[in-house]
C-alpha cells in the first residue's frame, strides 16, 4: 500500500483501546488537522502502561507515516505506520485559525457523508450518570471505556456525559444529545470520581466543571462517527485560550518561497 507523510495538529486524543493483538498493551487514535486545514483520523498510536503514557498530547505537532486502512472505510481515516512527536506544540491561536473555516452543523456533515467535523454548540444541558465509583484506576476505568466503545450500549461507562445543544447558526437544528467520550476530560471525570466518594457530589463537581464553565467560554466540538454504528459522538472539546499575537502553526519548517528570495536577495547586495 501506499505510504505517505503528513504533519499534524493534534486536535483529540481518543480514549486508549486495549489491544486485541497484544494482551498487555494499548492503543490511542487521535484526530489532527493538517496544514491544508484537513481533518484527519489516525490509529493506531500504540503504548502500554508501565511504560509512560502516549508521549504527546492536544496541540502538538506530529510528522507521521500513514496509508490507508484496511478496515475502515471511512475517507478522513489513516494507519499510523510510525511517528514522530517535533516537540513544537502549537498554541490555541494557530489551531483555531485553521478550525475556524471548517465550522459547520451535524445537518450539513450528514449530508456531506463525513466522518469528522467542527461545530459550534449552544449548551441546553448536560446529562451526567454515575455507574460505578470504584473505577478510579486510570488501566481499570479505560478497559471499561474499552468496553463501551466495542459493545455500545450493551456496556456501561463509568460515568457518562451526554450533552444536549443545538447547532449555532442552523435553522435546521432541532437539538442533539450526543456522549462526550474525550480522553483528557474523561481524565478529569476519572479524577473526580477519585476525589468525590459519592455519586451525588461526583455528578455535582461534573456539572460544575463541564457545563456551567463551559457556558461561559468559546467552544467549539470535534465531532467523529463511530466505526461500527456510524452515530456521531463528541470525541474532543477546543476552548481556545485568550493570548497575544503569535506565529501560524505549520511555519517551523516553511520553505521560502521565490518572490521572498527575490525580495531579499537587493538587501544581501547592499
Amino acid at each position: 500500500m501506499r505510504r505517505e507523510k503528513e504533519k499534524i495538529a493534534i486536535l483529540v486524543r481518543a480514549t486508549p483501546e486495549k489491544s486485541k493483538r497484544d494482551g498487555d498493551g494499548h492503543a490511542v487514535g487521535v484526530t489532527g488537522i493538517n496544514k491544508d486545514g484537513e481533518l484527519l483520523r489516525l490509529y493506531p498510536l500504540r503504548f502500554r502502561y508501565g511504560e509512560g503514557l502516549v508521549d504527546f498530547r492536544r496541540n502538538d505537532l506530529l510528522e507521521v507515516t500513514v496509508t490507508k486502512p484496511e478496515n475502515d472505510p471511512r475517507l478522513e481515516s489513516r494507519k499510523v505506520l510510525d511517528y514522530v512527536n517535533l516537540k513544537q506544540p502549537a498554541k490555541d491561536r494557530g489551531i483555531k485559525e485553521l478550525i475556524l473555516p471548517l465550522v459547520t452543523s451535524l445537518e450539513r456533515l450528514n449530508i456531506e457523508g463525513v466522518s469528522l467535523g467542527v461545530i459550534k454548540p449552544e449548551l441546553l444541558n448536560i446529562e451526567v450518570k454515575v455507574n460505578s465509583i470504584e473505577t478510579y484506576d486510570r488501566q481499570q476505568y479505560f478497559n471499561m471505556m474499552g468496553d463501551f466503545l466495542e459493545k455500545g450500549e450493551k456496556s456501561r461507562m463509568p460515568v457518562e456525559v451526554k450533552y444536549t445543544f443545538r447547532c449555532e447558526g442552523e435553522e435546521a437544528c432541532r437539538g442533539h444529545k450526543i456522549v462526550l467520550l474525550d480522553w483528557e476530560l474523561n481524565e478529569t471525570v476519572r479524577n473526580i470520581v477519585r476525589q468525590e466518594r459519592k455519586p451525588g457530589a461526583v455528578e455535582k463537581k461534573i456539572k460544575e466543571q463541564l457545563f456551567e464553565r463551559l457556558k461561559e467560554r468559546e467552544l467549539y466540538f470535534i465531532m467523529g462517527t463511530h466505526f461500527i454504528s456510524g452515530t456521531w459522538m463528541i470525541t474532543g472539546i477546543f476552548c481556545p485560550e485568550k493570548e497575544g499575537g503569535q506565529s501560524r502553526i505549520f511555519d517551523f519548517k516553511r520553505e521560502k518561497t521565490v518572490n521572498e528570495m527575490e525580495t531579499e536577495q537587493p538587501a544581501l547586495n547592499r
